[in-house]
């Protein structure tokens, strides 16, 4: 999230933005947020679930969504990169990158925060 302050982002309103109609706090105003309750939010009602994160997705959006729906622990960029190119690629969108093209665009990243840890 110190990332996020860095980029001049609210993580809030960027957490948010990914809740669905399931989340108990789809609904609430934006200022009875907080960060850490819709982190554990969204890994309570989408951990297991098979439609948060679509193969069809940009990279940094599975990403980010893998982040949320594993309580924003840190990843190792093996793992990341796996679940990228195993668990997301398939026939109609096939992933092919790199681990260390992947940290690059990571590393570039300013719209999501993602920091190495």
């Amino acid at each position: 999230m110190a990332r996020l302050k860095q980029l001049n982002r609210s993580a809030v309103h960027l957490i948010a933005s990914r809740l669905t109609e399931d989340c108990p706090s789809f609904e609430k105003p934006i200022h009875e947020l907080n960060v850490g309750d819709l982190i554990r939010e969204i890994r309570d009602f989408h951990g297991e679930s098979n439609d948060f994160i679509r193969y069809d997705m940009p990279i940094k959006e599975i990403v980010f969504r893998t982040f949320l729906i594993r309580g924003n622990e840190p990843i190792a960029l093996t793992d990341l990169h796996h679940e990228l190119t195993g668990r997301w690629s398939n026939a109609l969108r096939p992933i092919s990158i790199e681990e260390s093209l992947l940290r690059r665009v990571l590393e570039t990243d300013v719209y999501y925060g993602f920091a190495e840890v």
